[in-house]
C-alpha cells in the first residue's frame, strides 16, 4: 500500500477539524446543546493538530502536550485523542483498499431488494441493521466519500442525539459493551474473522449495546463486508485486522477516560443526570 502523502495528510486534517457539522449548530437551541457542539468540535481540533503531527507535516512533537501540562485535558484524554488518529488512520486505509469491494456488494444486494423486496422485509436484523443503507444505489464513488461519510456519522451522532426531544445515553451499559467487543476485537481469528461467541456472551453484548439504539452506519457496512471478503483476500485481512487491533485499543483507552462518567438523557435540549442506581432519569 503507497504510504500517505503530506496533502492527503491535510486533507484529512481538514475534515476531522470540520467535525460536528456546521449545519447541526444551526440546530440547536439550548445552550447545552450548544455546548456540546462546540465541546466536540475543539476535541476534533485536537485531534486534527495531533493528526497533522503525524502525518502531514505541518505541526512537529506533541501538539496537545501543553493542554496536558496546563490540567486543560487528562493523561486518559491525552492518550485517548491519539489513539483516535491511530484509528483513523487505519480507518482509511481499509475504506481505500475495501471501496471497490463495497460497492460490488452494495449493488448485489440492492438490485436483489428491488427483486424480492418481501424476502427482506422478514429478516429482523436485516430489516434494522441493513436496509436503510439500501433505499438508495450505491452513494459513493470515491473511497474518500466514503471515508468522511464514516467519520460523519460517528461524530455527529452525540449532536443529533442531543437533538431528540428524549435520548437516553446509557454510559455504564456502554461501557461494558465495549469491553466485550474490546475482548473479541483483541482475539480474531488467523482469517480476520470474529471468534465464536458463547450465547451468553452474545446475550449479555446485546442487552449492554442497548440493541434498539443501534442503526445502519457505513462504517459498520465496510466491517460487514469485510468479514467476509478477508477470508480469501490477504490484503484485506491484513488491513481489517490493523484496524480492530487501533479499536480494541482505542476502546481500552475510552473505557478508562469513562469511568467516572455517568449515564445522563437528553430532555428537550438539555442534560438531565442518571440517579445512582441508574435507569431512573430526575429533572
Amino acid at each position: 500500500m503507497n504510504p500517505m502523502t503530506p496533502d492527503e495528510g491535510e486533507k484529512i486534517a481538514q475534515l476531522i477539524a470540520s467535525l460536528p457539522s456546521d449545519r447541526l449548530l444551526e440546530q440547536c437551541q439550548t445552550p447545552q446543546q450548544q455546548a456540546e457542539w462546540h465541546n466536540i468540535r475543539t476535541n476534533q481540533q485536537m485531534i486534527a493538530d495531533c493528526w497533522r503531527a503525524k502525518f502531514s507535516g505541518r505541526l512537529l512533537g506533541d501538539p496537545i502536550a501543553d493542554a496536558l501540562d496546563y490540567d486543560k485535558i487528562s493523561p486518559h484524554k491525552h492518550d485517548l485523542i491519539n489513539s483516535r488518529v491511530n484509528l483513523y488512520k487505519e480507518q482509511w486505509q481499509l475504506i481505500k483498499i475495501a471501496h471497490p469491494y463495497l460497492q460490488t456488494w452494495h449493488q448485489a444486494i440492492y438490485q436483489q431488494m428491488q427483486k424480492h423486496p418481501k424476502f427482506f422485509q422478514v429478516l429482523p436484523f436485516w430489516h434494522k441493521l441493513l436496509s436503510p443503507g439500501f433505499k438508495a444505489p450505491y452513494p459513493f464513488v470515491t473511497p474518500w466519500e466514503l471515508f468522511s461519510k464514516t467519520l460523519e456519522e460517528e461524530v455527529n451522532a452525540p449532536i443529533e442525539w442531543s437533538l431528540q426531544p428524549y435520548y437516553v445515553v446509557p454510559v455504564k451499559k456502554w461501557r461494558t459493551a465495549t469491553g466485550l467487543l474490546k475482548e473479541q476485537f483483541e482475539n480474531l481469528n488467523a482469517d480476520g474473522s470474529y471468534p465464536e461467541q458463547k450465547p451468553s456472551t452474545g446475550d449479555k453484548l446485546k442487552n449492554q449495546i442497548v440493541y434498539d439504539k443501534v442503526t445502519f452506519s457505513w462504517l459498520g457496512f465496510t466491517l460487514f463486508v469485510c468479514q467476509f471478503v478477508a477470508v480469501k483476500n490477504p490484503g484485506i485481512r491484513k488491513q481489517s485486522t490493523a484496524f480492530h487491533r487501533a479499536l480494541a485499543e482505542y476502546y481500552k483507552m475510552g473505557i478508562r477516560a469513562s469511568r467516572s462518567v455517568r449515564g445522563f438523557t437528553w430532555y428537550k435540549g438539555e442534560q438531565v443526570p442518571s440517579t445512582q442506581h441508574g435507569g431512573t432519569y430526575r429533572k
